[in-house]
C-alpha cells in the first residue's frame, strides 16, 4: 500500500489548484478545483455535479472514489 499511497499523494499534489472530475461510489460525478487532500479525504471547491447543481465545497472519502481525472 505504501507505493500506491505515494503515487496518489504525488499525483494529487501536482493537481492541487486545478480542475478535476471525480466519480463517487459509481453513482455520482462531480467536477471542481482540488483544494486539498490527506490520506483519508479530498476537498474540492467550486463544485458542479452532472446535473449542473453547484456547491462551494465537497469533501469526499478517498475510499469512496472510483476514479479521478485532471481536466
Amino acid at each position: 500500500m505504501g507505493e500506491k499511497q505515494y503515487l496518489l499523494d504525488r499525483t494529487l499534489e501536482t493537481w492541487k489548484g486545478k480542475r478535476v472530475a471525480i466519480a463517487v461510489s459509481n453513482e455520482h460525478s462531480f467536477t471542481g478545483i482540488l483544494e486539498d487532500f490527506d490520506e483519508e479525504v479530498i476537498l474540492l471547491r467550486d463544485v458542479v455535479d452532472i446535473a449542473g447543481n453547484r456547491a462551494k465545497e465537497l469533501l469526499v472519502k478517498i475510499d469512496d472514489l472510483n476514479w479521478i481525472m485532471l481536466l
